[in-house]
């Protein structure tokens, strides 16, 4: 069931002017409505105003944004990077730029849309994937690249990434989307650029939203220095205008509540696996605050007691409904307690 709501989705929501509790969306880290973030992010739209519709290719520039690229490379483990003013057209600036350079791309299975264009090979299955990778490799022409989410909820790539370790990875190119990694996963919520580098891929390039767990209305792309000038070389790059500069200074100065909220959302990921008492219900990635099911009467059972959740058909109209319990940093102990309570309960 969808729900018209009038204002940004927190722990608590009205519905039909009934309070419950949200555990859906993709704040991990709940910041968007958290108050010292917000006044943040005010704080530097007083300095740098709401938008800068430049080309980064100007002969003016503005700092800010080569500051927060390096940060993030830095951060991430990537020699370089850039950002764009969405995860999708970050990821659409690497796809694009490679299918006019030649290559065969070819996306694994669950690849997001964001990464997909028409002239991409999509697979169904790991199997398959291995065999049509294998095929352009043999014809020794230009390098195929792999197209995956980091995070697909499948449960097939991360935290071990099994169906890449069984590719050619020397001979292939791995692009790889981190939106639902990249804030909450890794080292101090690092993502997982370096987990796949350790991979040894010929080449890697990862790309990213902002706008979920970071809270920023922006899109980056991790790579090597010679792949990112290859990006920014780009007419694509050029005639886009980038994010806005006060999201990138928010970046900047956000670290501090970054790591507070990170460490909430992890108090918050062992509790409710600590009192969970049927986890095996769930397809569940370790390390990650999602947990999936598909069972219609969980799911109404658990919106008759106050509880809304990430709950479509997916991947669309025609695909099954997935059920999706998402923990955030802005849930309270008591949240998590109220909602294992409740499906210990129903599972029991």
């Amino acid at each position: 069931m969808a729900y018209q709501i009038q204002s940004i989705p927190d722990r608590e929501i009205l519905i039909d002017g009934k309070p419950h509790l949200y555990f859906g969306g993709t704040s991990y880290l709940g910041l968007q409505n958290y108050a010292p973030f917000k006044e943040l992010y005010l704080k530097n739209v007083s300095k740098y105003g709401m938008h800068y519709g430049a080309s980064r290719k100007s002969n003016v520039k503005l700092g800010v944004y080569e500051e927060a690229e390096n940060y993030l490379a830095n951060w991430a483990g990537s020699e370089r990077c850039l950002t764009m003013s969405s995860g999708y057209l970050a990821a659409q600036l690497v796809v694009q730029t490679l299918i006019e350079k030649g290559h065969t791309v070819i996306a694994a299975p669950h690849a997001h849309a964001a990464l997909c264009t028409s002239r991409i090979i999509k697979t169904k299955g790991w199997e398959e994937l291995e065999q049509l990778v294998s095929k352009e490799i043999a014809k020794n022409q230009l390098m195929p690249v792999v197209l995956f989410d980091t995070i697909d909820f499948s449960g097939e790539q991360f935290p071990n990434f099994k169906g890449l370790r069984n590719l050619s990875l020397d001979k292939v190119i791995l692009i790889g989307d981190d939106s639902h990694g990249i804030g909450i996963v890794g080292e101090n919520g690092n993502g997982c650029f370096n987990v796949l580098k350790a991979l040894k891929p010929a080449k890697l390039m990862v790309c990213c939203s902002l706008g979920k767990a970071l809270g920023i209305q922006a899109g980056a792309v991790f790579g090597a220095i010679q792949d990112i000038q290859m990006l920014e070389s780009t007419s694509f790059y050029g005639g886009a205008s980038p994010a806005s500069p006060a999201f990138m200074a928010t970046l900047l100065g956000a670290r501090e509540i970054y790591s507070e909220r990170l460490e909430k959302l992890r108090d918050n990921y062992r509790y409710f696996k600590s009192i969970l008492e049927s986890p095996s219900f769930f397809t569940h990635m370790e390390g990650h605050p999602t947990f999936e099911f598909e069972n219609t009467k969980v799911t109404m059972s658990l919106n008759r007691k106050g509880f809304v959740f990430t709950n479509f058909n997916y991947p669309d109209a025609n695909g099954p409904i997935i059920s999706r319990i998402v923990l955030s940093a802005y849930h309270k102990k008591e949240d998590v307690l109220q909602l294992v309570n409740c499906l210990n309960t129903l599972l029991g």
